[in-house]
């Protein structure tokens, strides 16, 4: 049977669309208005092809399938172009990663990302392609080129996900990140670190009050839960000066509950497009803005309530030259709001993952508290036993335990994408295309013979007796590098510091009865930041 020739020239339409528009540019901020387009591209010809086909429903029809014609070109052109002439045509993985970013969505179960990708890369090898231009490398020298400090290449379209909304976290542009990544660099000078150890104090002497309590009760603690609300309540005082009153309730405030609730959706790791299109669509995301209003609401008081012990949000304020609220341009409200969800949630779940995942393995290795106890002692403050972190900064037998956690269990597991320079990058040889999205998963190359020997192990001294167990040091990088690594990196450290040698100098601490860890790992998310299952322990009083 013959088509039509209008048929055909929709059709042929469609692939001259995708090989001169959407074959090139980036289009993941658009699909609104191309829906919209759509529908009036129909509606339109609905209403000419009626007058000339005498009625509305062979109008109707004859628009629909005209567009259908139109849509088999376009993505008939966008499959032949993505299996067999892409520049990453070549670089092995499965078959459906070549049709679409979304292949990977579809292939995780309870947002495991990490551990899929692991696999992927046990088959395929260090370099595997898993959509259509995404590629995941865990070659050692790879992190260097991709996130070093003369990295060429750039943050990709995934830190558009909440577009308008933009933060320091979120910025794309080079030049805008650095204009505002000065402004933050003042929150974690030295002289600023020592108030917030201050201030971080107080809230770990609620936590060891906390498990005491449970202690003397015998019962559990889930860590994860705990190591939460203590995070949630630090995070909250440094950018609001006030905590969340998390754990004197014993429960999560309603904001984070909220917070909570939009992590799992994150974790499916849709395309960019389409998370884009689902916060556009009324009632799909109401409950997701109530923490963005919590946070500013917040903000506006926080503005003119300056504490006695500076915080971070001090320094976010200082270069606004005194100006009230209402004197700011709209842009720069919304930037001081944004960036003061980025102070609670960056610096909240990423270290409470952290903890969780240090007591995970010192459960596990109970030598290694021996070893850490034998380290602390000599630096314990009195009956107190609180630790000033300039005393035990730089004590061997700690750093190598959280550096160790930090590689098995990186805060961010797998999701740390970035674009690749028109002219692409070469690693070890081969030649990565330009306007690629490239991933180097942590979780993967923190376990890849290639970077490290005895990879699955946990051996703290690797990191200061043993180096010949390190064989790419440039592979170690829980902070990212270059321009867009972690600004709290300081403060983030300090935290795990202190925190870990007061818990290990006041608790004896093991695994709960019946509790074997197992559920820690098996009901990990990856959903961006590492989420682990529940941990039952007994913390006992020494």
């Amino acid at each position: 049977m013959r088509l039509p020739s209008h048929y055909i020239s929709a059709a042929l339409v469609g692939v001259f669309s995708h090989v001169a528009y959407f074959k090139s540019g980036e289009h993941h901020l658009h699909g609104v208005f191309y829906l919209k387009l759509l529908f009036i591209t129909i509606t339109t010809g609905t209403a000419v092809l009626s007058h000339l086909k005498g009625t509305v429903w062979t109008g109707f029809m004859t628009a629909i399938s005209l567009t259908g014609a139109y849509l088999l070109g376009l993505y008939g052109s966008l499959l032949v172009y993505r299996i067999f002439l892409h520049p990453l045509r070549k670089v092995p993985g499965p078959f459906g990663a070549r049709l679409s970013t979304a292949w990977i969505a579809t292939q995780l179960e309870n947002n495991n990302q990490h551990t899929k990708l692991l696999e992927l890369h046990r088959q395929y090898g260090p370099f595997v392609r898993i959509g259509s231009s995404d590629i995941s490398v865990i070659h050692p020298k790879a992190l260097d080129i991709v996130y070093g400090p003369n990295s060429r290449c750039f943050k990709g379209i995934s830190y558009d996900m909440s577009y308008p909304e933009v933060s320091l976290q979120l910025m794309r542009n080079p030049a805008q990140h650095h204009a505002r990544r000065r402004v933050w660099s003042g929150a974690f000078s030295d002289k600023l670190l020592r108030g917030y150890e201050q201030r971080i104090r107080g809230y770990r002497e609620k936590l060891v009050a906390r498990l005491s309590e449970m202690s003397m009760s015998g019962q559990p603690v889930n860590i994860r839960k705990w190591f939460s609300l203590y995070s949630f309540d630090v995070m909250g005082d440094l950018s609001f000066g006030e905590g969340f009153g998390s754990l004197e309730r014993g429960e999560e405030h309603w904001a984070i509950q909220l917070l909570n609730a939009f992590v799992d959706p994150i974790g499916l790791f849709l395309p960019t497009w389409a998370f884009v299109l689902l916060a556009a669509t009324p009632g799909l995301s109401g409950d997701f803005w109530k923490f963005p209003a919590f946070c500013k609401e917040k903000m506006v008081a926080r503005f003119t309530n300056n504490p006695e012990i500076p915080d971070i949000s001090s320094s976010l304020i200082s270069p606004l030259k005194g100006r009230s609220l209402s004197e700011l341009s709209l842009d720069e409200q919304n930037l001081l709001y944004s960036d003061a969800r980025v102070i609670v949630i960056a610096g909240s779940d990423t270290t409470s993952g952290a903890l969780s995942a240090i007591f995970y393995e010192l459960v596990r290795h109970p030598e290694e508290i021996e070893k850490l106890r034998a380290e602390l002692e000599p630096f314990a403050n009195g009956a107190t036993r609180e630790f000033l972190h300039s005393t035990i900064a730089q004590l061997d037998h700690l750093n190598g335990i959280i550096n160790e956690a930090l590689r098995l269990y990186p805060a961010v597991p797998s999701a740390l994408q970035r674009q690749t320079p028109p002219e692409g990058v070469i690693i070890d040889g081969v030649h990565v295309p330009g306007e690629t999205h490239i991933f180097c998963p942590l979780y993967c190359i923190g376990r890849s013979e290639l970077a490290y020997a005895r990879p699955e192990e946990f051996i703290p001294e690797r990191w200061y007796k043993w180096p010949e167990l390190v064989k790419e040091k440039a592979a170690f990088m829980p902070f990212s590098a270059g321009e867009f690594n972690c600004i709290g990196r300081p403060l983030a450290l300090m935290n795990l510091r202190t925190t870990v040698a007061r818990l290990v100098m006041e608790f004896d601490i093991e695994f709960a009865p019946g509790e074997d860890g197992s559920r820690f790992l098996g009901d990990a998310k990856d959903n961006f930041v590492f989420y682990f299952g529940h941990l039952n322990l007994v913390f006992t009083r020494r």
